[in-house]
């Protein structure tokens, strides 16, 4: 039985060349791996010119093209599929799949409750010559989509059914702390040259050690769980058009709380130098706008959503009530979209979310109490007015609240439908009490049985209108780690290190042993 190795080189990965595991890189030792080791005694040894490189693929059907062309020359019988930037893509555990894969007979192999990086992916080549054929078909829509390391699987899961499909699972789930072992983007390669650190391993032993025993390392590792900022907050006009039962934000407290200073983050100028430090720190990121803020009452907001799109690796989040969108701001804002570059981060452009909050006007109302007597019928034209020029881009969100929890089934059925203009893109989000400020309103615990390490210390960045930086957005005005305009980005990010090592030992403080926004993630 003969078996190829078909590695895919990403044009955008950025780090796979850094030589950084004991003066090999990522690229090398992948490739290492299949021609140091010997995998089934059922498969010829593989050689050199069993191992072949695909890059400058579009999309699944010009991979598959290839992939079949390549087994079609070989005469091979599966092909053993990865991307080449995987440092840790581990020997054992490619042998298991591959044995799974000739044992039982199966069209599609691979391994489930792992973290990404540890293990290929095995395919049957008769099986590649029917997803070929299906990618011009019925699949034509989603296989037309830019490729990402997802497609294969998410294209066999589709109709999984159909396929015979073995799976070498994990003894722990791993999947939840959502670690992806791979050098293609800046916080993913510090994720393998932390861990590769921490574990003070030869090359060999990396390629062939326990992976969980691995991740479990990295689990209790800060430079692994956090590397850099994936999700900015920036506060950018402390003005709104009204209050909402689910927000703490206030004149008042705004008033008492925030100190003044001499920048705004209102100012497009500022705005642009924080833009542009952004850029260099995370390289990939989405930016939200506005914390604390009606994102439309900013005269600047065209201007800054174009700032932040001329960066291949920011994308832009955009909070509104939608009642002061326009026709003519709807189409500025498409051809902001449109003229910018194509995303290296794995993010649309710009991703939309109009708080609809209810399905008629007396529960919006009920939500928003000092609203305007047509602020639903806005909110909801605003949605249509946006798909109009931005199709897939827009999401109608809910806020589930104990007031508005009978219409939460109404407004899933309606925004949910292919037909409206949403195309059945919308956010439940749920209520957030900021660790007790607010009145118990929630009407379902969903957090989990056991707490992981806050993803939002991990990953998010707010950034209020003066330049402060809060711990969180939990701590609303309170408890600053620094100010964008008197310190660096990494400096202040650093600040939470060490209420991840108490949360890494299951110690809480008083704000966080409160709140249950640990366990949800924004990107």
């Amino acid at each position: 039985m003969k078996s190829i190795v078909i590695f895919y080189d990403d044009k955008n990965s950025k780090y796979k060349d850094e030589k950084i595991f004991n003066g090999k890189s990522s690229v090398e030792l992948t490739k290492e791996l299949f021609l140091n080791n010997d995998f089934s005694k059922s498969l010829q040894k593989i050689q050199e010119s069993d191992i072949f490189t695909i890059k400058n693929c579009q999309n699944l059907l010009e991979l598959f093209t290839q992939m079949n062309e390549i087994t079609e020359k070989t005469k091979a019988n599966f092909v053993i599929f990865s991307y080449n930037d995987l440092p840790f893509l581990n020997a054992n555990l490619t042998k298991e799949l591959i044995e799974y894969h000739i044992n039982y007979k199966a069209e599609y192999t691979f391994a489930d409750g792992f973290a990404y990086g540890f293990s290929p992916e095995i395919i049957d080549c008769g099986t590649l010559r029917i997803l070929q054929e299906l990618s011009k078909t019925t699949e034509n829509d989603f296989c037309q989509k830019e490729l990402n390391r997802e497609s294969l699987f998410e294209l066999i899961k589709k109709d999984i059914n159909s396929y015979e499909v073995e799976t070498v699972l994990a003894e722990e789930d791993w999947r939840l702390l959502r670690f992806a072992f791979h050098c293609g983007k800046k916080d993913n390669f510090l994720q393998c040259k932390n861990l590769f650190e921490k574990l003070n391993v030869s090359t060999e032993k990396l390629q062939t050690g326990d992976v969980e025993a691995f991740t479990k390392v990295a689990s209790q590792t800060i430079d692994c769980l956090k590397t850099v900022p994936g999700f900015y907050n920036i506060q950018i006009t402390n003005k709104i058009n009204f209050e909402s039962l689910y927000s703490p934000y206030t004149k008042s407290f705004v008033a008492e709380n925030v100190k003044k200073s001499e920048k705004s983050l209102e100012n497009f100028e500022e705005f642009s130098k924080l833009i542009s430090k952004i850029s260099e720190f995370s390289e990939n990121a989405v930016i939200n706008l506005s914390c604390w803020g009606e994102s439309l009452l900013n005269p600047n907001l065209l201007k800054m959503i174009e700032c932040i799109l001329s960066y291949s690796g920011l994308s832009v989040f955009l909070e509104t009530d939608g009642t002061l969108v326009t026709d003519d701001f709807c189409n500025e804002l498409a051809k902001i979209v449109q003229s910018s570059p194509n995303k290296t981060n794995g993010f649309e452009k710009l991703m939309i979310s109009v708080s609809v909050d209810a399905f008629t006007s007396q529960t919006y109302k009920t939500i928003h109490p000092d609203c305007s007597e047509n602020a639903f019928e806005k909110s909801v034209e605003a949605v249509k007015k946006l798909c109009a020029v931005l199709p897939n881009s827009v999401y109608p969100q809910f806020v589930r609240m104990n007031q508005n929890e009978e219409e939460l089934e109404p407004f899933f059925r309606y925004w949910n439908e292919k037909s409206n203009a949403s195309n059945g893109n919308l956010i439940i989000q749920k209520y957030d009490d900021f660790a007790g400020l607010l009145p118990p309103c929630k009407p379902a615990d969903l957090s989990p049985l056991e707490r992981n390490v806050c993803w939002h210390l991990r990953r998010d960045f707010i950034i209020l209108l003066n330049g402060d930086v809060p711990s969180c957005k939990t701590c609303l005005f309170g408890q600053i780690n620094g100010n964008v305009f008197e310190s660096s980005l990494e400096e202040i990010w650093q600040k939470n290190n060490q209420l991840i090592e108490e949360q890494i030992k299951n110690k809480y403080n008083q704000r966080c042993g409160k709140c249950d926004e640990y366990y949800t993630f924004n990107f």
